[in-house]
Formats: C-alpha cells, sequence, structure tokens
C-alpha cells in the first residue's frame, strides 16, 4: 500500500477564480494509479518446497525427542540413585524408631494376648498408634513413591532410547 501511495503522483496545480488570488488543488493522477492498483490481486506463485523436506523435519523432530528423552534418562537416573540412597536411611531409622518406641511389643500381644486385646481393644489401639513412628514412616513411604516413580520414569525413557529408530 505505501508503494502505491509513493508511486502516485500529486500535482499541484493552481486555480483561478477569477480574482488575482490563485488557490492550491492536489490533483491525483489516475493513470498510474490504475496500473498500480491491479498488483494488489495478483499474487505470484508461491516457492515450491523442496522435495526432501519432509523427510529433513521428520528426522529433526526424532532428533529432537531422542535427545530430550536422554536429557530425562539423565534426571531421571540421578533422581533414582538419590531416591534410592534414601530409602536406605529412612528404613533404618523406621527401625530403631519402632524398637525404641516399644510398638513391636505392643503388636505381638496380638498374638500372645488376644484375649486381652480383645477385652482392652479401644485402649490397646490408641497405644498402638502413641507408639507407632509417624515422622518416620512418612519419611520412608516419601522414599519409596520417589523410588517407584523415578524407577517408572527411567524405565519408560530407557524403552524409547533403545527402540530402533524406523525410517
Amino acid at each position: 500500500f505505501l508503494g502505491v501511495l509513493l508511486k502516485i503522483h500529486a500535482k499541484i496545480a493552481p486555480l483561478s477564480k477569477g480574482c488575482t488570488k490563485t488557490h492550491p488543488l492536489l490533483v491525483l493522477d489516475n493513470d498510474n494509479m490504475n496500473k498500480d492498483y491491479g498488483k494488489f490481486f495478483t499474487h505470484p506463485a508461491p516457492p515450491e518446497p523442496p522435495d526432501d523436506l519432509f523427510d529433513k523435519i521428520a528426522r529433526r523432530i526424532r532428533e529432537e525427542e531422542r535427545r530430550t528423552f536422554k536429557r530425562r534418562l539423565t534426571i531421571f537416573s540421578i533422581a533414582l540413585a538419590l531416591s534410592a540412597a534414601a530409602f536406605i536411611p529412612a528404613f533404618r531409622a523406621v527401625e530403631t524408631e519402632l524398637a525404641e518406641s516399644g510398638f513391636v511389643e505392643f503388636s505381638s500381644l496380638l498374638f500372645s494376648d488376644s484375649g486381652a486385646v480383645l477385652a482392652y481393644w479401644q485402649s490397646f489401639v490408641f497405644a498402638l498408634l502413641e507408639s507407632l513412628p509417624a515422622t518416620g514412616l512418612i519419611a520412608l513411604l516419601a522414599a519409596v513413591f520417589a523410588l517407584l516413580q523415578s524407577l517408572k520414569f527411567f524405565s519408560r525413557d530407557v524403552k524409547f532410547i533403545f527402540k530402533p529408530a524406523t525410517n
């Protein structure tokens, strides 16, 4: 549009009204404007893409997917190692807290003196809950959850990485 406007020749023509003063008047050159006006509705043919463009795009997408999955594999393998390393101390902490709190002794009453447990079951349940090491169990369950999640993502990415590429 700007090119057409630049090509329009505006001429200032004096206009005499019968007196001594002349007033300028803007006159458009319609001949040049009609030639340029047709250029708005004609479109050149779009260039043809190369024959191997689709193959190049598909190859590039596969390379990017592989690179992304390798990056994810690295991240999840580190997460797997860290969560496995966190599981062992969490398990040992729960084991010691169970031994220190007397939870094992209270729970052994279920098998040794079940009559007393049934008679005082409400007090027995509260005693078991009070001796349960909640923070240690939460830490152990968080480590187990992180271990299982990172193992799931790790195995999914390993399958994709080592899958043969199809063309």
